[in-house]
């Protein structure tokens, strides 16, 4: 693949396509979350944190700190990069990208966004599919306008379930991005291969330095 981003933050082996034209979607199996947060660490500065929006209730901070220290960094090293928003409902999910998001934007200076389980809170059965519609709306925007003012923009959505109603969102979502990547699994432990649908073909397989790549959700 051209255009490769060079490495920041993380010494990883696998080199990322340049993802600035665009929102990037990772999606396949819950690997996923792991590989997007991945993804959004390495567009981290100092002084200029990795924003997570995060609807799967995903995000381990042991991970990071395993990940820092076998990338000889101490864990506060990376985990100072990083500011976290949970998302639980989808008028959370609202507030967030309607009002809040690019406020934080500006003030943390952040080159990059990362949605964990974006999906996740319009899914739920506890959101009216109709107000999940209404909301879902409101989404796509709010990723084109990160991607307007140079913000790097990331999206993990492991694989949606059933729910009346909401079958396009994650076809619309993966209609929008610029970049796609499905995550899988492979026989090889603590491997996933990645491949690139959108916008050319592509396959590798990663071998990350942290050794669990599956993704804790906390509940």
């Amino acid at each position: 693949m051209a255009n490769v981003c060079s490495h920041t933050m993380l010494p990883e082996p696998v080199a990322f396509p340049e993802m600035t034209r665009g929102p990037s979607v990772f999606a396949g199996d819950e690997a996923c979350l792991t590989i997007g947060l991945l993804a959004g660490l390495r567009a981290a500065r100092p002084g200029r944190p990795l924003l997570i929006v995060d609807g799967a209730n995903a995000f381990d901070p042991f991970l990071v700190a395993d990940l820092a220290r076998k990338s000889g960094l101490p864990p506060h090293a990376l985990l100072d990069q990083i500011r976290i928003s949970r998302v639980f409902t989808c008028h959370q999910l609202e507030a967030l990208v309607s009002e809040r998001l690019q406020a934080a934007v500006q003030q943390f200076r952040a080159p990059a966004v990362y949605f964990s389980g974006l999906l996740d809170p319009l899914l739920s059965e506890e959101a009216p599919a109709g107000e999940a519609v209404r909301i879902f709306r409101l989404v796509i925007p709010a990723l084109r306008r990160l991607v307007e003012t140079g913000v790097v923009t990331l999206v993990a959505c492991p694989p949606p379930h059933d729910s009346p109603g909401r079958e396009q969102f994650f076809p619309l979502l993966c209609q929008a991005a610029a970049w796609v990547f499905r995550v899988t699994g492979t026989t090889r432990a603590h491997t996933v291969q990645i491949t690139c649908t959108k916008p050319q073909a592509a396959t590798w397989t990663w071998e990350p330095q942290i050794g669990m790549i599956a993704a804790r959700r906390w509940w």
